[in-house]
């Protein structure tokens, strides 16, 4: 019998989001179980979960994104150990997304707009004293053993506007000549393409992306300070604008090995949207992923692929998408989903034939397009132009009738929210979820049913069925 939790090493794996433990977590692990896999269980820190002290805390004491499942850390690591044990399960519990960031920004993001503002260095200071704090609660609990570092957020994008006489002054006051020294030599071939820096390159990425580096290390520092046991790290590096450079990829992580960092697994951006389909040419996006995997390989990492849910929870990214990453990849990588699962609740729920089940989904569809509302009438933190165009196609589609569409994509991008929606300081409808999942029989079966077989569909296509038999 293999022990859970604990630690997969670089095992090519499924990772998933537990955002509501109490409904997820036996169709998860049933089907990690039919699928004879071993996968991770996660939420992002800072935005999808928090520190008891925030979950607990009174509405408006810190912004509506921050632990918006209502799940604290806590909760969601024992919850998955807890049921993985019965289940007899391998998983690796995971912090995903331990970032320094603005947690509103992150999920405007996340659902199509925001902006990319480097942080101060005093937003930094606050961000990483946060950190801590999640660290701590997370390892109080004993069952921790995957961290992944975010800090897109300080990627600094003015460099690469900087006329080259500037940008030599502002490096020569930065960084020593050693630096680019270091890369002078460097001759490697990833996929037929040659990787070289020359002298303006490397001081392009240095201002680029030294910070984000940088405080990758501080982070890493405070986790293995508070970690005594063996842990696993992934790099964050897929919440940027553009696709990533395979030049990036290689100065990231010889940087991060330079200061001693181990990387198990590194997220580039290959062109994944959240919550939507690939829909570009998919030879391109092979080679994009081989040559990205050629060069996370010269360092002894593998990719990560973030922001795995397509446009319906079994569209699988689009078609041909996880046939091409697993060639491209030769089967070596990870694959993260989390919201999907939520996604398909709600599809669940709106077309119950259940009245008690049909009219709670009724109800959280108005108080999501209800919150909505109230945050772009004053200008709340999730406002941006992406949400008033969202609520304008809505209102343009309800002239003819009020439809209360699942599938809409003014509720597919924020129902997440309703987990957080306060009434007399409780998350009622999270609560109200809860509740007629464990008391409603043929609603508890149907549930756990489709996310088992969501979950499994999810093994098949990536070709992790059966990867336990890696373990030791």
């Amino acid at each position: 019998m293999l022990d859970t939790p604990r630690y997969l090493g670089k095992l090519p794996h499924l990772s998933v989001g537990v955002r509501l433990p109490e409904v997820f977590l036996e169709g998860i692990m049933s089907g990690f179980k039919t699928g004879n896999s071993a996968g991770g269980v996660m939420l992002s820190y800072h935005r999808e979960t928090a520190p008891e002290y925030v979950i607990n805390a009174p509405p408006g004491d810190f912004e509506l994104t921050r632990g918006h499942t209502g799940t604290s850390i806590r909760h969601y690591i024992e919850a998955s150990v807890a049921k993985a044990k019965e289940k007899g399960v391998v998983v690796e519990v995971e912090a995903d997304h331990v970032s320094v960031s603005v947690s509103s920004e992150a999920v405007k993001r996340i659902s199509g707009g925001g902006t990319h503002r480097v942080l101060s260095e005093e937003e930094v200071r606050s961000a990483l004293k946060y950190i801590e704090d999640e660290i701590r609660e997370a390892v109080s609990t004993r069952n921790i053993y995957f961290y992944t570092i975010d800090t897109c957020d300080l990627i600094d994008y003015s460099s690469e506007k900087i006329a080259v006489d500037e940008l030599r002054t502002v490096f020569k006051d930065l960084y020593p000549a050693s630096l680019i020294e270091r890369y002078k030599d460097i001759n490697v071939v990833v996929n037929g393409a040659r990787i070289r820096f020359d002298e303006e390159k490397v001081m392009r990425l240095s201002l680029k992306l030294m910070r984000s580096i940088d405080v990758s290390e501080r982070i890493y520092r405070i986790i293995k300070e508070m970690t005594p046991w063996p842990f696993g790290i992934e790099i964050a590096f897929d919440e940027t604008p553009v696709t990533t450079d395979p030049h990036e990829l290689f100065f990231v992580l010889n940087e991060l090995r330079t200061r001693g960092i181990p990387v198990d697994f590194i997220a580039p951006n290959v062109g994944f949207q959240k919550r939507e389909d690939f829909t570009g040419d998919l030879e391109t996006l092979h080679s994009r992923v081989k040559t990205l995997h050629e060069v996370a390989s010269f360092f002894g990492s593998l990719l990560s692929f973030h922001s795995g849910s397509g446009s319906s929870p079994y569209s699988m990214k689009g078609k041909g998408v996880h046939d091409i990453i697993r060639r491209a990849a030769g089967g070596l990588f990870k694959y993260k989903i989390s919201g999907v699962y939520f996604e398909l609740l709600m599809q669940l729920m709106s077309r119950s034939d259940i009245p008690s089940v049909r009219r709670l989904y009724e109800e959280i569809y108005d108080a999501v397009i209800e919150l909505l509302e109230d945050q772009v009438k004053r200008k709340g933190e999730l406002y941006d132009e992406v949400l008033v165009k969202r609520l304008e196609e809505h209102r343009k589609k309800s002239l003819n009738g009020y439809v209360r569409d699942s599938e809409s994509p003014v509720f597919r991008y924020y129902s997440f929210l309703a987990l957080n929606i306060r009434r007399n300081g409780e998350r009622y409808l999270r609560n109200a979820i809860v509740e007629l999942y464990l008391e409603d029989k043929g609603f508890r079966e149907q549930v756990d049913r489709e996310i088992s077989a969501l979950t499994v569909a999810f093994l098949d296509s990536l070709g992790f069925r059966g990867n336990v038999r890696l373990l030791r």
